[in-house]
Order: structure tokens, then sequence, then C-alpha cells
């Protein structure tokens, strides 16, 4: 994220509070990341996936910290407390003419799936082309192994309270999209539009791996005669 804006606005400054406090059951502790906004602001929400065509390994390498920020709006973390990828941390630090302070509320990892959720303190924020949006924020992100281990799937949901519904929106769905995009280039993850890939087992030489099915499975075994044909006329 880049701060640039020669327009201002005068926002007022909005009071974050969350919908429930932690709520105990018999074994886990759970915060809701619903949340209650004060007067003169409003909740609103944005929710983004994605499905790229890399291990959940890939990803989790570069993101399987909380405290290391730096690939999510190329904002670093530079307050650290607590221990990391345990709830109660908490990161902060300077980032699109904000200050960003964000505590780690629950965390999962596991060898098939990462989650993070955390709450981030009311805060202004600037990106290129969008007005200052001043927000309160409850976001979650899973990564997730799909695809018999070949593939990713990202979830992502950001809440917010705000007096600006429209560039909170705006924000986060732009903050969201280059974040992702930037990181399935650096790690050269094309896309995965539609069902999982087939490897075509024995016709790899002839087909690239594809999705198994309507005109691409056809033209898949197609290629996969012609081949065969080929390969019985020069004997």
């Amino acid at each position: 994220m880049h701060c640039s804006l020669a327009n201002t606005l005068a926002i007022a400054v909005l009071v974050f509070i969350s919908a429930a406090g932690a709520h105990e059951s018999s074994h886990h502790s759970y915060t809701s990341s619903d949340l209650r906004c004060p007067q003169g602001s409003h909740p609103g929400f944005v929710h983004n996936s994605y499905t790229y065509l890399a291990p959940l390994e890939k990803f989790t390498n570069i993101t399987g910290s909380f405290f290391d920020i730096a690939w999510y709006g190329g904002c670093t973390a530079v307050i650290k407390i607590g221990t990391d990828n345990v709830p109660g941390a908490t990161r902060g630090g300077p980032c699109d003419g904000g200050v960003f302070n964000e505590t780690l509320t629950a965390c999962i990892v596991h060898p098939d799936a990462l989650e993070y959720t955390w709450r981030g303190k009311p805060s202004t924020y600037l990106l290129p082309n969008f007005p200052p949006v001043h927000f309160g924020y409850a976001e979650t992100l899973r990564f997730e192994s799909i695809c018999g281990g070949k593939a990713t799937y990202i979830d992502l949901i950001t809440h917010w309270c705000t007096d600006d519904q429209s560039g909170a929106y705006n924000t986060w769905y732009t903050i969201h999209m280059e974040t992702f995009q930037a990181l399935a280039a650096r790690i050269a993850a094309p896309v995965l539009a539609g069902d999982c890939p087939c490897a075509c087992s024995k016709i790899q030489t002839v087909c690239r791996p594809m999705i198994c099915r309507g005109v691409e499975e056809f033209h898949c075994k197609k290629r996969h005669q012609r081949n065969k044909q080929g390969m019985a006329g020069a004997t």
C-alpha cells in the first residue's frame, strides 16, 4: 500500500466497539468479529476469495507468521508484543499515512490450513486515488489446501465501522486484490478457474494438466488418440 492523496477530507474520529466480547465455552474462548458501531458510523464488510494452482505450503512459507505482515499491503510491523501466532499477540506500525495496531484473537495452524482472525484499532488510511478513510476493523483470513494438495483456496472477510461505507469498501477491496495478485505472482501461482486439475496420467507429453471437464477433456482425449495413431503408423 502506498500513500498519495492531494485531496483531504475532514472525517470524524470513530470509536471501535465490538458486537460481543469474548464468549467463554468449556474449552475455548471466542471473540466475535461482528462489530457494533457507535452513533455516526455504520458497519460494513467486504468478502473476497481466491483459488490458485499451487500447494498450500507455497503460501504459508510467506504468510505463516502473524508478526510478518510485509506481504499484506507492504506494511511492516515495527511493534511486536506477545508470542507469534498465539491469541493476544499484537503487531503495529506506520501504514498508508496512518498507524495500524492489530491484535490476534484466533489462530489455527494445521498442515492443511492456516487461519488468522485479528482486530485493528481505528485509524485513517490513504490510498492512491481514494479519499482518506477512517475505520476500525476485524479480519479473518484463511488459507486452505484443496485438490489433493495441488491447489490453495484463500478466503478473507473484513468487517469495519466507518462513516464512509463506500470509501471503506473500495479501500479494502483494492487492498485485497492487489495483495493476493502480488502474492500469487511472487510464487508463480496461476489462477485456478473451475474444478481441480487432472494430471492426464500417461498423456502428459500430449496435453498439459488441465481441467477434466467438457471441451478441455474432449480435446485432451483427441490429442491422445492422434498420438497413438501416429505411433501405430510408425511401426
